[in-house]
């Protein structure tokens, strides 16, 4: 077959390709035991993904062969970067959400309202076109953080922002129209491609 750059350009990365940094990361209606500082979570997770979807597989061994089933569904544990301000306010956010979930003198969980799952909150995924447009919207479901990992001190670390790591667990992730509908038996159909200048999967 004839190769031609203009073939590619037309069909191969339509409009530029989705680029990694335009996104952002939201926590809706605050986190537990830390008031609502998660407003700047949307403008200081500086890194991200959009979670993977997988499901294992299973061996069936027979006369020294296998071969593989279906398994079940599982969601991987999902992490953001954060950069650090000075006044700390996500990282004690963060922290006060362990707090929460489990004291480190008395050993238990707050929780007074009686809810067993008072401690989880749902985290919104957004990732944007070059025009500001939602292209892609995920929610993960049930989630609370694992581990707030160390912050770094260096004295040769100079011109630098402190940063952090959270990792998180989740119940599931769902995306698009399962989102703004509430719907989580059908997923919506990822094939359709958008116009240049129209949302989808956006929040109604």
């Amino acid at each position: 077959m004839a190769f031609n750059i203009e073939d590619f350009k037309s069909n191969g990365l339509a409009r530029g390709g989705a680029r990694p940094s335009l996104f952002d990361v939201q926590i809706p209606g605050g986190w537990p035991g830390a008031g609502d500082s998660t407003a700047t979570l949307q403008f200081l997770a500086k890194a991200s993904s959009i979670p993977p979807s997988v499901v294992e597989s299973i061996d069936i061994p027979y006369f020294g062969r296998k071969i593989k089933i279906l398994g079940d569904r599982v969601f991987p544990n999902w992490s953001v970067t954060v950069m650090n301000e000075e006044n700390f306010s996500l990282r004690n956010g963060f922290m006060n959400w362990h707090e929460f979930m489990n004291s480190k003198i008395p050993n238990v969980l707050n929780n007074p309202s009686g809810d067993i799952e008072s401690y989880k909150r749902d985290i919104l995924v957004t990732q944007y076109t070059k025009s500001g447009d939602i292209i892609f919207e995920c929610k993960l479901v049930g989630a609370f953080p694992v581990t707030v990992d160390a912050i770094q001190l260096d004295w040769d670390a100079i011109n630098q922002v402190e940063q952090f790591d959270v990792e998180f667990a989740y119940d599931y992730w769902i995306a698009g129209d399962a989102i703004s509908s509430g719907s989580i038996q059908t997923e919506p159909n990822y094939l359709p491609t958008p116009g240049p200048t129209t949302p989808i999967n956006a929040l109604g």
